[in-house]
């Protein structure tokens, strides 16, 4: 169980990546796999997911936070290409904090009918987030929860902060509070080699968190 302790800084402190309050915070590894082949939705992406082979993200750090109001995620990885949505590239580096609404949702087929995923997701090049739902792979849809996102380069490394109030904003929105439990994982997309949609790195399995009041 990762314990995500209240931090007392303000909200543009916890929106810079290369902020002090971060080294504070206890870095947790993440081990990336390959979105597995046979899970993508069509017959055409199976084919070409067995073609692609590994994905280029092997690992990521990972540092969580919150102020009694918003829930903070601080993710870091290597990438020697900057791969930018604004310069018209079609394939951008991203990230996605996923959270599941049942805790049984299956995190390498993006949740199911019966238990759904929210994820929070982050292009390189744009200044505002989003958030989604999906119920299956190919099935996600946009939810009205605004998420607030902030990233830099550092050498050859994103740092990446993700961030969306604690409530949420509807059915389709994970809500968390303080004393309360949940689970998190994570998933990253390297532009360069043209990754996207569901062709990924991301965590095969879940966190468990809890929000410390």
């Amino acid at each position: 169980m990762l314990v995500v302790k209240p931090v007392k800084a303000k909200s543009k402190a916890l929106l810079d990546p290369s902020g002090s309050v971060w080294s504070s915070i206890a870095a947790s590894s993440l081990s990336l796999k390959t979105t597995p082949a046979g899970t993508q939705p069509t017959s055409y992406t199976k084919v070409a997911g067995k073609q692609r082979g590994e994905a280029a993200v092997t690992s990521a750090s990972m540092r969580l936070c919150h102020d009694g109001q918003r829930i903070y995620v601080h993710l870091e990885w290597k990438d020697e290409n900057e791969d930018l949505a604004t310069d018209g590239n079609g394939f951008p580096d991203a990230a996605a904090v996923l959270l599941p609404l049942g805790n049984d949702a299956p995190i390498n087929q993006m949740g199911s009918e019966q238990q759904a995923v929210n994820a929070w997701q982050w292009r390189a090049g744009d200044e505002q987030g989003r958030s989604v739902v999906a119920r299956g792979v190919g099935t996600t849809e946009p939810t009205p929860d605004p998420v607030e996102v902030a990233a830099a380069r550092a050498g050859n490394r994103w740092r990446v902060v993700i961030s969306r109030s604690l409530a949420g904003a509807g059915s389709d929105s994970v809500a968390l509070a303080t004393g309360g439990d949940s689970r998190v994982g994570v998933a990253i997309w390297e532009g360069s080699v043209g990754e996207r949609g569901g062709f990924k790195a991301f965590t095969e399995n879940w966190t468990d968190i809890r929000l410390a009041e």
